[in-house]
């Protein structure tokens, strides 16, 4: 995990909070960024989407419970959003 941090740091990442392979919440330029990784459709993908300012405000007082549907919805709908293989 160490290394991961390193890089994240040097990308100017900074991880809000994370359960490894459901989800990655991440903070970069002021900006709030939900990833969700999916093994299908091969070769594998980081579903992300970026927090809209009332979804931050929101996300910033509650917590994780204010994006649990917003998860949820990444992994069923998923080429409703930005996706990143991992090729």
């Amino acid at each position: 995990m160490m290394y991961s941090k390193s890089i994240e740091a040097m990308n100017g990442k900074k991880i809000l909070e994370k359960k490894e392979w459901h989800y990655y919440i991440y903070e970069e330029s002021s900006h709030i960024t939900v990833s969700v990784p999916i093994g299908k459709p091969a070769p594998g993908f980081d579903v992300m989407y970026t927090l809209n300012e009332s979804e931050k405000e929101t996300y910033l007082q509650i917590g994780l419970k204010a994006l649990e549907e917003r998860i949820e919805d990444m992994k069923m709908n998923f080429s409703n959003y930005e996706m990143n293989s991992w090729r």
